[in-house]
């Protein structure tokens, strides 16, 4: 299966909007409430950068799919950082839950 760049830019558009919204998120959470406004200012321009991306995204694939793997793609990865770099901790259930948001989002691709 070959595949042209211009084939490609959509999804990198797409990586890039999970990457920004990801680190915002994180810094948000390093914000501790906005009163670390440095932290909080990054963040907040992140994910501003992450919609621009996702919009970018979308001009070349359909929105359902785009917004599924951003969304979910996201909540997962954040999930995870949260766990290590923040020690929260997620419940079994947790885990449940983000094991069906990859399955919704692969059977969304899928279908």
């Amino acid at each position: 299966m070959n595949v042209s760049f211009a084939q490609l830019v959509p999804f990198l558009w797409l990586l890039l909007a999970v990457t920004l919204e990801i680190a915002g998120t994180s810094l948000l959470k390093l914000s501790d409430g906005m009163t670390r406004r440095i932290a909080g200012a990054g963040g907040v321009v992140l994910v501003m950068g992450a919609f621009a991306a996702l919009a970018q995204a979308i001009k070349g694939m359909d929105l359902a799919v785009a917004y599924a793997v951003w969304g979910g793609v996201g909540l997962v990865v954040t999930a995870v950082v949260g766990a290590l770099a923040f020690g929260q901790h997620i419940r079994p259930a947790g885990w449940l839950g983000i094991l069906l948001v990859i399955v919704g989002v692969v059977a969304l691709k899928l279908i």
